[in-house]
């Protein structure tokens, strides 16, 4: 019987494994962007009565609606500081190690939130947190570019964010129950117990067969290898991945000493300089827009406020007694992304990157100018069903595909550098729309989420000239035929063809 090709495998048990063991580190950051969504109030507002204390520690931490956005957004800067560090040490260390002891960060915050005293240990913890998850979030799609084949890259590339949808659905359902002083402190500290078990899985897993050939440990990356393809002969594709390494590193250390590049991999600065051996301006282009455009659709307000969203639509009640139909809107909310995040897996197989994310951003274009014309009319059936369809509609393109493509167009050599840099936008801009949106919504009201109808239009026109399609394509070849500078991809001669290319 002939063992079949590795080039043709799908998805296999150990390559699933691996690829769970590393998501629950976004499963982490999903976690702590809605940890603090629902009982936000009850911690900075004293919501539960007169601040008082439960053995030595204060039932709440007083802050001002400004402070307090300060300790929700210092959740993005700490992300933006793991995702710089991350090119670095994965680089040197391995892709395994900085998705394991990035947890470290995580386990500390969990002690500091548990005994926090004061608005200003809310904010070390969340800055802490944010180290440990934008470490490991910007280590996962390199990670999983680098252990999947191409048939289950199409797929498991969108576990990033189903990994933080499911995050974000567990931590509004917990937070229903945990809203009230002590029990918002456990809740904030059960991030610690994810990372304790991201360690313990993580433990189990190879390292990136990639990155060992990188670093010169060639027979090691072939006994890695044929443990993710068990059941199918790998030869070729190792062949074919040793060879791709080397011409993607520069071809050889010469050339990389020629321009003051480590032969192993290019920095953050290297890319930014234009300091590659490849022409890789259109790569970071689009890889820093695809992140530009995600945050900039509104998902992070909606995310971080949707309690306070759904609060201006619906009759609130005695905000004391819990949970409120906002409460429970936000739950469901959370659960619907799960669903959808899985449909959106399965689309990706089916359609191709590019049509999915023009789709994607096209319907939350449409959605947010719905949203906006039932704020203003007072509709309010109208506005929520919006904030649902545009929340769904988020998830089948534009909250995976930005995390995917990036790693998919960019050699080996500046995969790393390339994430760090498209994800410190997104932490940026994290961090800013979770401090301006819960003002913008309370000065413009209803017009709010047109700005984000221009953004996502905008968007649309932008990937529909720039962004070149990579799914199911060898990075060689798209590094090869897109290495040249910014360009529109329209043009026949920017069309990629591979004998791996899957038909859509």
């Amino acid at each position: 019987m002939d063992i079949p090709s590795s080039h043709t495998l799908g998805i296999t048990r150990y390559q699933l494994f691996c690829v769970l063991a590393a998501s629950l580190g976004s499963v982490n950051f999903g976690w702590n962007m809605g940890v603090t969504n629902l009982p936000g109030d009850y911690i900075s507002k004293c919501l539960d009565g007169h601040r008082h204390l439960i053995g030595f520690l204060p039932s709440c931490i007083p802050a001002s609606d400004v402070i307090w956005g300060i300790a929700v957004g210092s959740f993005a800067l700490g992300s933006l500081i793991g995702a710089i560090a991350c090119t670095r040490y994965s680089n040197a260390y391995g892709r395994k190690t900085v998705l394991m002891y990035s947890n470290v960060f995580s386990i500390a915050s969990a002690f500091i939130f548990a005994f926090a005293v004061n608005i200003a240990m809310v904010i070390v913890g969340r800055l802490l947190v944010g180290i440990a998850v934008g470490a490991a979030n910007g280590t996962f799609t390199t990670y999983v570019v680098e252990i999947t084949t191409p048939k289950a890259r199409s797929s498991l590339g969108s576990m990033t964010q189903l990994g933080i949808i499911i995050g974000m659905a567990i931590t509004q359902l917990c937070s229903l129950e945990m809203l009230k002083p002590p029990l918002w402190r456990i809740l904030l500290a059960l991030t610690g117990a994810i990372s304790l078990v991201n360690i313990a899985v993580l433990s189990l897993c190879v390292e990136s067969p990639k990155w060992l050939i990188m670093n010169g440990q060639v027979d090691k990356a072939y006994e890695t290898l044929v443990r993710l393809r068990r059941g199918s002969d790998c030869t070729a594709e190792f062949e074919h991945m040793v060879g791709a390494v080397r011409e993607e590193m520069g071809l050889d250390a010469r050339s990389a000493s020629e321009m003051g590049l480590d032969a192993r991999s290019a920095s953050v600065i290297d890319v930014l300089r234009g300091k590659t051996p490849d022409n890789l301006r259109h790569q970071l282009l689009v890889a820093s827009m695809l992140m530009v455009f995600q945050q900039a659709s509104g998902i992070s307000g909606v995310s971080f406020y949707s309690t306070t969203l759904f609060n201006t639509v619906t009759s609130t009640g005695d905000p004391r007694r819990t949970p409120t139909m906002a409460q429970i809107l936000t739950c469901v909310l959370s659960i619907v992304g799960t669903i959808v995040t899985l449909v959106g897996m399965s689309l990706s197989v089916h359609f191709r990157r590019r049509t999915l994310l023009m789709l994607s951003h096209f319907a939350m274009g449409v959605c947010s100018v719905l949203i906006s014309v039932g704020s203003i009319k007072g509709a309010s059936a109208l506005t929520i069903a919006m904030v649902f369809v545009y929340f769904a509609a988020f998830f089948i393109g534009s909250g995976p595909i930005p995390w995917v493509v990036p790693s998919e167009m960019t050699p080996t050599y500046a995969v790393a550098a390339l994430a760090a840099i498209s994800g410190s936008i997104t932490y940026i801009l994290i961090f800013a729309i979770g401090l301006l949106f819960s003002p913008l919504l309370s000065a413009l009201n209803g017009y709010t989420f047109l700005l984000f109808a221009v953004a996502n239009f905008a968007a649309v026109a932008f990937f529909f000239v720039l962004l070149p399609e990579t799914k199911g394509l060898r990075v060689t070849d798209v590094v090869r035929v897109h290495s040249v500078g910014i360009h529109s991809v329209l043009s026949a001669k920017f069309q990629v063809e591979s004998e791996y290319s899957e038909k859509s």
